[in-house]
């Protein structure tokens, strides 16, 4: 991801089974974060993921991220579960995550609020 000729994040996807795209992003410069990048940015990679024929997009984040899952929410994503303690991070501790997915439908484009 790329913002101001600066890389700032990655994005990806991948088809995870027949019409569904499982992705993922983070914004990494800390200084590009709280600004509304990253609600714009995955707008528009959402649209292209419609567009390209995805009917649902799924993702996940840790259950202490609640900066990410605002925006998830605020794009129209719908919280399906609460993983708890179903994973460990690089100190062995123990963390729990929470699965979303979004359809056409449900998708709330915020692409074209450029108040950065």
């Amino acid at each position: 991801m790329e913002y101001c000729g600066r890389s700032i994040g990655e994005m990806n996807y991948r088809n995870i089974v027949d019409h569904t795209a499982e992705i993922g992003i983070k914004i990494c410069e800390s200084d590009y974060q709280g600004k509304g990048i990253g609600r714009i940015i995955l707008s528009v990679f959402i649209k292209e993921l419609f567009s390209m024929g995805f009917t649902k997009i799924v993702l996940d984040t840790n259950l202490k991220n609640l900066r990410a899952q605002h925006i998830y929410e605020l794009l129209g994503f719908q919280k399906i579960r609460v993983n708890h303690d179903s994973w460990t991070d690089q100190l062995g501790k123990w963390q729990s995550s929470v699965d979303y997915e979004l359809t056409p439908e449900r998708f709330r484009d915020h692409s074209d609020n450029h108040r950065i």
